[in-house]
């Protein structure tokens, strides 16, 4: 049986780990480049379907690269729906998976899927604090004609 400190650790662990993976989905949204590659670890990793890249800085130039090719008005007000969180603890190393959908206004205003899928996660506590050290995205479903 573990004691009282070590499964609030765990627990403490657990819910920074769920707000690191909700935050990513917040940055996504706002479109705020610089928090959202600060999710990263310093040799973190990220790859889907907008691209890929490598170390914060990288990761940062991909999304930046990636918003600057959309249609302006494209993509309106999107919101990133995220949940069911399997989490797995090793110390200073966790792996997480979660799904994710995808929505943002239509031509008309009104909520469209654009997509929905899952992330497989390596996260590393860096500086103490829990960081992407590898993120991968998989688009699981798309609208039809997408």
């Amino acid at each position: 049986m573990i004691g009282v400190e070590e499964r609030l650790r765990r627990l403490e662990d657990r819910e920074a780990i769920r707000d690191l993976l909700t935050d990513y989905g917040r940055a996504l949204d706002r479109r705020d480049t610089q928090a959202y590659s600060e999710l990263f670890a310093t040799d973190g990793e990220w790859s889907g379907g907008l691209g890929s890249g490598q170390t914060p800085a990288g990761i940062k130039q991909m999304l930046d690269d990636a918003f600057a090719r959309m249609t302006p008005g494209v993509y309106r007000n999107p919101h990133h729906l995220l949940g069911n969180f399997a989490i797995d603890l090793d110390g200073d190393r966790a792996t997480a998976t979660s799904r994710w959908v995808w929505i943002a206004a239509g031509p008309d205003g009104a909520p469209q899927l654009m997509r929905a899928g899952r992330y497989d996660d390596d996260l590393v506590r860096e500086e103490g604090r829990w960081k992407f050290r590898r993120r991968r995205a998989v688009t699981d479903l798309l609208p039809t004609g997408g």
